[in-house]
């Protein structure tokens, strides 16, 4: 028994001692993060270069490695923490609103033109056309991304006739992020205003929202 209570006692003081440096590993671990996750959301994943980020995150390049296995292990953490947040970010305080009215709030926040100015906005469109191209495991972790934001649509869309609240939810989410990439591509131009309204009375048939 003595010895089964001294080996719990240097279990605990071990734990004591490496749970400060933990912490630290855990703090700097999300300061390359935030410095990636800002980079990726304004330029795309091109631009998170490792020296770029640990230069933002105000670390050097050797400490990148006790971290990240590699650049594409980065890459699937931020979009993991940039997309996978969205839902909550976007279309949170809306608990309470339902149906229609949950995805009209939804619908006008994110195709609005305060959104589209919004350099630190919506991440979709910054990163879809290299998401396109890069490893699975990435395409993976932006997939499950993706699918959360559809379930998100899902659980309030009024079904439509001919369509289940699925496809209608797909739709949706399609309309919302195209919409707002060539909103942001046209920016400057008329026709960048017209796209906003225009997705947004397609993805709401229902109401007269021009």
């Amino acid at each position: 028994m003595a010895n089964r209570n001294t080996s719990r006692r240097t279990r605990q003081r071990r734990a004591r001692r490496v749970t400060p440096r933990a912490a630290r590993k855990r703090e700097t671990h999300e300061r390359i993060l935030k410095s990636a996750r800002t980079i990726a959301r304004r330029e795309g994943l091109r631009a998170t270069s490792v020296p770029r980020v640990m230069s933002g995150a105000g670390l050097t390049v050797g400490g990148f490695y006790a971290h990240f296995p590699s650049k594409t292990a980065m890459d699937v953490e931020i979009v993991r923490s940039m997309l996978g947040s969205l839902p909550g970010r976007w279309f949170g305080g809306f608990e309470d609103s339902s149906g229609l009215e949950w995805v009209s709030r939804a619908v006008d926040r994110y195709l609005s033109v305060a959104h589209r100015d919004n350099a630190d906005g919506c991440a979709y469109p910054a990163v879809l056309s290299e998401i396109a191209v890069a490893p699975a495991e990435v395409r993976q972790e932006f997939a499950a991304a993706l699918q959360a934001r559809v379930r998100a649509f899902e659980a309030h869309v009024p079904p439509v006739a001919g369509s289940s609240v699925r496809d209608r939810a797909l739709a949706t989410v399609a309309l919302t992020i195209g919409g707002l990439l060539l909103a942001r591509a046209s920016r400057g131009t008329p026709i960048s205003e017209e796209m906003l309204a225009a997705c947004k009375l397609w993805a709401l048939p229902e109401l007269d929202v021009a």
